[in-house]
């Protein structure tokens, strides 16, 4: 693993770090918008994992998947205060290995939508309401549930379990 203490301790002098650490706002609100965005994406992220392991089977993958944009919308809103979080304090999270889990199972969060998305999901909006998925899609939406969950869980964490390397 390389050593990102001094880009750390680079970006920890940028004047955007003092910034977010001069304001007694900053942070606090970024905390709030993290805990929303993050309940719109794993709200909605979860309900459609659990509809691809065949659950609400009433509810067609058309309409849990018109939901989307809101989870990513959430996703958004996370990227951006989890970006403001990185330059008040890189220090704290650089040298955490609970946020490079949390990272690479950010990474796996991605791949997994990726191969959905690219391998699967037109097949998936055919299937009428009541229609019970393949194997694939179900493993797919087990992957995307613990991957999410597995991000949530890693960054309340990081304050915990998260010593340095």
């Amino acid at each position: 693993m390389p050593d990102l203490l001094p880009f750390a301790q680079w970006l920890r002098a940028t004047p955007a770090s003092e910034w977010i650490n001069s304001s007694r706002w900053i942070w606090p609100l970024c905390e709030s918008l993290h805990f929303m965005g993050l309940s719109l994406l794993i709200g909605i992220t979860g309900f459609f994992d659990l509809r691809l392991m065949g659950f609400f089977r009433r509810v067609s993958f058309a309409a849990a998947r018109d939901l989307m944009p809101f989870a990513l919308i959430g996703f958004g809103i996370n990227v951006a205060t989890g970006v403001v979080f990185l330059i008040g304090l890189p220090e704290q999270y650089v040298s955490n290995r609970v946020w490079w889990f949390k990272v690479g199972f950010l990474l796996l969060a991605g791949l997994n939508a990726l191969f959905f998305e690219t391998r699967l999901s037109t097949k998936l909006l055919a299937l009428a309401p009541g229609d019970d998925t393949p194997k694939a899609v179900k493993i797919v939406g087990l992957v995307s549930l613990v991957s999410w969950f597995a991000v949530l869980y890693c960054g309340r964490m990081l304050a915990f379990i998260g010593d340095a390397f």
